[in-house]
């Protein structure tokens, strides 16, 4: 059965209605990136409604963890570069497997046109509440999508975190990306992802397009102090 659609189209305070009643308490958490604040709505009894979702699998239903409503270390650290990182005043940007769609949120509060995909029709919710408490929703349009089509038009940046976990999609996504963006040199591609996460066969197919730079950054977790390493790569067509 298909996850059922909301109508993003409707105000806040209605979209919020549909969120509590999915996920119960919800709450809007301040979020600092490069010197700006972000209202990112946050499901406030995460662990409660994990274990609602672990009891319907012990009656042998199947359930789907909402891990795109966490903040995670590589999402962080994308915001912080994507506010800081140069692109034309015109470019417009898509975010794939949005989630909350931070980096989203981050190049619409610098004035960008910006697309934010999921397959998670509760992530996109999420995503536009999340633009409209920003005050970007004019900005800001949410669309699902899966790898397996393009959307019909080029954006001159991408940007995804925590996006590669599945190798079966690895051939699927390098071909959305390469479908998607600008065919130009000014062309730009910005993935985050986890350390452990290796991904070796992703990156050796879209090396064949693109020239491909790593970094690495670090992010403290703000309750644990924790240092959390996030790998960094940005693909320039070739």
């Amino acid at each position: 059965m298909a996850e059922k659609s909301y109508d993003l189209t409707l105000p806040m305070d209605k979209l919020i209605d549909i969120a509590v009643n999915k996920f119960g308490d919800v709450e809007f958490q301040d979020v600092a990136v490069g010197g700006e604040s972000f209202k990112v709505l946050q499901i406030k009894n995460m662990q409660q409604y994990i274990d609602k979702l672990m009891d319907k699998t012990r009656a042998g239903k199947s359930v789907v963890l909402p891990l795109w409503a966490k903040l995670w270390p590589a999402s962080m650290v994308m915001g912080h570069s994507l506010s800081k990182f140069s692109l034309s005043d015109d470019a417009e940007v898509l975010e794939i497997g949005g989630g909350a769609a931070l980096s989203a949120l981050v190049l619409a509060r610098r004035g960008f046109s910006v697309t934010v995909t999921d397959i998670d029709q509760d992530a996109l919710l999420f995503s536009r509440i999340n633009a409209l408490k920003n005050d970007v929703g004019e900005r800001f349009t949410v669309v699902s999508s899966d790898f397996q089509n393009g959307l019909g038009k080029h954006y001159d940046c991408i940007v995804a975190c925590e996006l590669l976990y599945e190798e079966k999609q690895f051939d699927l996504l390098a071909s959305f990306i390469d479908k998607n963006l600008v065919q130009a040199e000014s062309g730009e591609v910005f993935l985050s992802l986890d350390l452990k996460r290796v991904a070796q066969n992703f990156f050796k197919e879209s090396s064949e397009v693109f020239k491909i730079m790593k970094s690495t950054a670090t992010f403290k977790e703000q309750d644990t102090g924790e240092a959390k390493p996030v790998n960094l790569f940005r693909f320039k067509r070739k």
